[in-house]
Parts: structure tokens; C-alpha cells; sequence
């Protein structure tokens, strides 16, 4: 059929007769056994069409399944590549990280509508930044809260639990998690002084709080960890945050890693230091040509997503990442900042270099107003995967930079006109 055609076609065109093409044909052994062959091939390429249109909403569905394992493969990958690191062997590696693999793939098998009922959450952490929010929305969606920390503070509410609790002592972290239902590790390192390093905060503490959660029967565990965590990074910071996730999916298999952006909130050390220097200096230092690519995200958003995480009855994906609505590089933000706040800056580019020189020194400070991690962090993009659940999903609409500033902004205001 494919060869009668195409010789028609031909003769149409050229105007030649069918004996011309004919001989043409024969002069083109090749070209002819080429036709057969697609003749032959026909039938068998439109039953192709027909099986490819079968098989493409069941090619969507998978790419969906796909998103929700695919993370949890590559955490549970981290896993093994960081027992091999430690002097294992590969088979003691697999062995170790098994129970997790079944755990993370019978997780996406079974029901994802799970009744998940919290009456009790232990937050590690929850004096912190982001843990007194968490403390503050779990508080009102009626769960009762212990906040595990060195040193506890006077924070009221009948809700709330102080408990004494170091995460490097297994024992106290087993005191602290007992009988709750679900736990948040919301520790963070900022400055490694002493014994406290990134490793034993980020990747120690964090294993040893998801063992104990796990063998103590929490039905729900909650990781804090980073957009940009990576156990292959050089930067000792990243890292850790990369091999802690690692180590919790593996101590704790279905554990839920959250990776926010950078926070902002009124209370803050990003956006609070960014306005106080654009009204102070006549000339912004921003780091290496300003074009880092970042995402913040309002802390209190991302202290909403874990409440909804612990407290959903749908089974959670095993990665979150949480950004705001907007994506920015480093002089972007920095002028709609000053914009918002009516104020005129300039830019003025310093060399990553001299940021590091800078941070070297600072951190020898009680309170360094930089670090050398934030330094590296402001070297790579900081934005959520498309390819990774994110507030949409938890039904969250996450507040922009510029509503938050402007009420800031508003609030200071109305305690001038007070004081006035």
C-alpha cells in the first residue's frame, strides 16, 4: 500500500508514465527494498500508535508514583553511600538501609488515607526560630506539645511541656519522645564551637532522635533540614545536612524531611539585617555578582506545613520543599527590599573571597553576624524543586516577602506614632 502510493505520488509530480518509474525503481535496488520494508512495517506501526495511546495516561500516573518514591530512593541511596564512606561494605551498607527501602516503598503501596490522630508532639529544638512557631500552631490545632531543649524556658500554656533534654544522650531523648505521637527535630547549628559540631548536631543527634522515635513507636516523624542539603558537597554545613537526612530515613523509614528556603519574619537575622543595612549604608555589600538565585520563604508558612504534615490523615510524600511565591537573585531581592521600604540602594559587588575572609572573623564572635556556611550557602541557588511537593500540596498559599515587610513596616510606624 505504502509503495503503490508513494510511486503515485511520484508520477503525479514528476509526470512521469508508470513505465518510467518503473525503470527508476529498478535502478534503486536500495531505495526499493527500503519501501518493502516499510510496507511491511506498516500494520505493525499503527498497532505502535494504538498501544502508545493506551499506555500514556498510565505513563502520567507513574510519572506521578515516581515523585513520591523517586526522593526516597535517593535519600535511601545517600543512606548506603554514607555507611560505604564510614568503612562498611556494600552489603553491610544494603543491609543496613533494607528495613528503610521496605519501609519508604510499602509506604507509597499502602492506602495513602491514614487516620492520624495526634494528641502528643515532642519538638526538639522548640525554643528555636522556627520550633517556637511550631510549639505556637500545633498549640492551637489542640495538641499538646513538649518542648525538648538544654535549657528550657518559661514558655506558658497549658499545652506545653518543658523537658529537660540533651540530643547527643540517648536516654534523655528517650525520656522526652516516650508516648508521644509524633516528633519534630527542628535542631539547627549555625557555628561549630567545640564538641558541637555540624556532624553532631546535624547528622549524630539527628540519627540518634529518629532511632529513638522509631523503637519507642511515634507514629510520625518530622526532619528540619535545607533546600540544598547535600552529602556530596565540600562545604562541611551542607553536607551534614545531607548526610543527617540520610540517617534519619534510615533510623526512622517514612520519616518526613522538610526543606524550607531561607526564613524570613519580622523576628528574624535575614530580612531584618538586609533592611537595617540598606537604611544605614550609603552603598550594599551583596555577595559575588548578585545573581545567586534564592526563594525565602516566611517561616511561619513553614511552621504551618509541619502541623499539617504531622496532622494530616493522607500519608505524606517522604521530601517537602517549601519556598515562597517568588524567586529573586541576590540584587533583586535586595532592591525590592529597599523599594518596599521606600529607600534608594546601591549595589556594590564584593568577591566571595573577602566574604569568607569576613566570616573567618566574625565567627570568633559570641554572635557572629555571619558565618562562613552562610557564606557558601549564598554560593548556590536556593529554590524549590519542581519535581518535589511543596505548600501546594498542603493546601497552603505561602505569604510573600513583600506582605510581610510591609507590615513590618506598618508596625513600625504605629509604635513611633505611640511613643510620640
Amino acid at each position: 500500500m505504502l509503495k503503490h502510493w508513494l510511486i503515485d505520488l511520484i508520477g503525479h509530480v514528476s509526470g512521469l508514465s508508470e513505465t518510467q518509474l518503473r525503470q527508476i525503481e529498478k535502478s534503486l535496488p536500495a531505495s526499493k527494498a527500503l519501501i518493502d520494508l516499510l510496507n511491511r512495517a506498516q500494520p505493525i506501526i499503527e498497532q505502535a500508535h494504538k498501544l502508545y495511546a493506551e499506555a500514556e495516561p498510565l505513563i502520567d500516573e507513574a510519572m506521578k508514583e515516581w515523585q513520591t518514591v523517586g526522593p526516597a530512593a535517593q535519600i535511601l541511596i545517600d543512606v548506603i553511600g554514607h555507611h560505604v564512606n564510614k568503612g562498611s561494605s556494600p552489603a553491610e551498607a544494603a543491609e543496613a538501609v533494607r528495613t528503610a527501602l521496605n519501609g519508604s516503598i510499602k509506604s507509597v503501596a499502602q492506602d495513602h488515607w491514614i487516620d492520624q490522630r495526634m494528641s502528643c508532639v515532642t519538638v526538639f529544638g522548640g525554643t528555636g526560630f522556627v520550633g517556637r512557631r511550631i510549639v505556637r500552631y500545633l498549640c492551637e490545632s489542640g495538641i499538646t506539645v513538649r518542648i525538648a531543649s538544654r535549657h528550657p524556658r518559661g514558655i506558658e500554656g497549658d499545652a506545653v511541656k518543658q523537658i529537660a533534654a540533651d540530643a547527643h544522650d540517648e536516654r534523655s531523648v528517650e525520656a522526652a519522645v516516650a508516648g508521644a505521637d509524633g516528633v519534630v527535630n527542628a535542631i539547627s547549628l549555625y557555628v561549630e564551637h567545640g564538641s558541637e559540631t555540624f556532624h553532631s548536631a546535624h547528622v549524630e543527634a539527628a540519627a540518634r532522635i529518629a532511632s529513638v522515635a522509631r523503637r519507642v513507636g511515634a507514629t510520625r516523624l518530622v526532619h528540619l533540614s535545607g533546600i540544598g542539603a547535600d552529602a556530596a558537597s565540600p562545604s562541611p554545613y551542607i553536607r551534614s545536612r545531607g548526610e543527617g537526612e540520610a540517617a534519619v530515613q534510615a533510623a526512622f523509614p517514612g520519616a518526613v524531611i522538610i526543606r524550607p528556603a531561607v526564613m524570613f519574619a519580622s523576628d528574624d537575622g535575614f530580612l531584618t539585617t538586609i533592611l537595617r543595612l540598606v537604611r544605614a549604608l550609603p552603598a550594599y555589600p551583596i555577595f559575588g555578582d548578585g545573581r545567586t538565585r534564592l526563594q525565602p520563604v516566611y517561616a511561619d508558612d513553614v511552621a504551618a506545613a509541619i502541623t499539617q504534615v504531622l496532622r494530616q490523615s493522607k500519608k505524606p510524600y517522604p521530601v517537602y520543599e517549601l519556598a515562597g511565591p517568588r524567586v529573586y537573585s541576590y540584587e533583586e531581592l535586595l532592591r525590592t527590599i529597599a523599594r518596599t521600604a521606600g529607600l534608594r540602594t546601591v549595589p556594590m559587588r564584593i568577591p566571595f573571597a573577602l566574604w569568607d575572609a569576613l566570616a573567618s572573623v566574625a565567627e570568633v564572635l559570641p554572635h557572629p553576624p555571619l558565618t562562613r556556611n552562610q557564606v557558601e550557602l549564598m554560593r548556590i541557588d536556593t529554590t524549590a524543586s519542581d519535581n518535589l511537593p511543596g505548600f501546594r500540596v498542603l493546601g497552603i498559599s505561602p505569604r510573600s516577602l513583600e506582605q510581610e515587610l510591609e507590615a513590618m513596616l506598618e508596625q513600625s510606624k504605629k509604635v513611633v506614632r505611640r511613643e510620640s
